[in-house]
């Protein structure tokens, strides 16, 4: 079953859980019923029709009930002391891939590396916009454009190639590491027609 919820609900949800478990520590048996919760909630303020609490229920196998559910998700939201929404990078997406000047390939690498961020703690430190911002600048490096960080990009974002030039090395090391990781679900993702294959392009390969 696949619900195609947005990278923003995917971004909400992760940062939700990085919260909640900041706030309140988590057994390892309830991991995935914090992951599920957080995706109910962050689904609820991002879609449009978001799934129901049973289809969460069924993503784990029914391993918990609608009621573990609904237990968590108020626990989740007192932990959170109901400050439920917060700037993420997906939310700064759309307005900065405009200002670099659409492609197809950097818009997905982009993405791609956002995605690997999203699964490496030390990642969190930045701020949204600047992760975002030094995940461009990467990506344009990476496929050689002339001007990696042009006027535009620095009214638009606000950072300077300078300023972003520590994250996106960082960012680079996520790429040079990722086909030897242990977790391989982006990149499976990105290695997808739907996603231009992007995870298997030379151009990565030479990170």
């Amino acid at each position: 079953m696949k619900y195609r919820l947005r990278a923003e609900t995917l971004f909400l949800a992760v940062n939700l859980i990085d919260r909640h478990m900041t706030a309140l520590p988590v057994l390892r048996r309830r991991l995935q019923l914090v992951g599920v919760t957080a995706m109910f909630v962050a689904a609820k303020f991002e879609e449009i029709d978001p799934p129901r609490a049973t289809d969460f229920v069924y993503i784990t196998d029914n391993t918990y009930s609608k009621d573990d559910l609904l237990q968590m998700e108020c626990t989740m939201l007192s932990a959170l002391d109901f400050r439920v929404v917060v700037p993420t990078p997906a939310h700064f997406f759309d307005q900065f891939v405009k200002a670099n000047s659409e492609n197809a390939l950097i818009t997905e690498t982009v993405k791609y590396i956002l995605e690997l961020a999203l699964i490496d703690l030390r990642m969190i430190r930045y701020p949204p916009s600047h992760l975002l911002a030094a995940a461009i600048l990467l990506s344009n490096d990476l496929f050689g454009r002339a001007a990696l960080w042009p006027d535009v990009m620095v009214q638009t974002c606000r950072h300077t190639e300078e300023e972003l030039r520590p994250c996106a090395e960082e960012l680079r090391s996520l790429l040079r590491a990722a086909p030897a990781g242990s977790l391989q679900a982006v990149r499976k993702k990105y290695m997808l027609q739907t996603h231009q294959r992007i995870a298997s392009h030379a151009v990565l390969a030479g990170a």
